[in-house]
């Protein structure tokens, strides 16, 4: 049972124990300044500033309007279907479908800006990164693999994009429902919510678990592209 779970994270052959700790491992290679990297892509966002605040206003109005949603089914079969009060159930209904439609609105147009300011930035990067290319001597690509080249020219811009048009919205969407969540949460069973945080620990514990080695799997993976 347990060789059963462990087979897709496990991969014997190609990670062994001593990849993952122990003295010969080698240190992991990480951004020098992941700040600077921050501010250099912001600066390419600058010219749609404006647009970008527009869509993470939307993305505020979009978790509150999630959170609205079946917090107001609670309060609909709470209040009005086991008691059988019907007495203005068409009212909140029609409550609940102006919500969720205005959920649609937002998400569709939170991610078709968002889609529109990402390729504009990566079209900002792409030509600068072309430009700077052109003025570099021969001996530079002399002394560089052309995999790497690729690689810097198509994967790690091709990362940008993705990161822009969705992890960006994804983790400040994230953040903002489970802060909202946590706050429905309490409001309607503190001791209930104390139990379900209870399993935060161990989810913890297994994510990283399991990304210390898909980790070293997907390094193994850029590697090959870069050879």
């Amino acid at each position: 049972m347990v060789r059963i779970i462990r087979k897709p994270f496990g991969y014997e052959p190609i990670i062994k124990k001593e990849d993952i700790k122990g003295p010969n491992r080698k240190k992991v290679e990480r951004a020098g300044d992941w700040k600077s990297v921050l501010l250099r892509i912001w600066k390419l966002v600058d010219e749609q500033r404006g647009l970008l605040i527009t869509v993470l206003t939307l993305v505020l109005f979009s978790s509150g309007l999630a959170l609205m949603g079946p917090f107001l089914i609670g309060t609909i079969i709470d209040k009005y279907i086991i008691p059988m009060e019907f007495d203005g159930l068409a009212g909140v209904i029609g409550l609940l479908i102006a919500i969720y439609a205005g959920l649609s609105l937002t998400l569709y147009f939170q991610s078709f800006w968002m889609v529109g300011i990402a390729q504009q930035t990566v079209l900002r990067l792409r030509t600068n990164l072309f430009s700077h290319l052109q003025k570099l001597p021969v001996t530079f690509f002399d002394r560089r693999q052309h995999g790497e080249l690729m690689s810097r020219l198509t994967n790690d811009i091709e990362n940008v994009s993705q990161t822009l048009n969705s992890s960006f919205i994804q983790v400040f969407s994230s953040i903002l429902t489970l802060t909202g969540t946590l706050a429905v949460m309490l409001y309607l069973s503190p001791f209930l919510t104390l139990l379900t945080m209870v399993i935060v620990p161990i989810m913890f514990i297994a994510i990283r678990w399991i990304t210390r080695r898909t980790g070293l799997l997907f390094k193994n993976s850029s590697k090959r592209l870069v050879s």
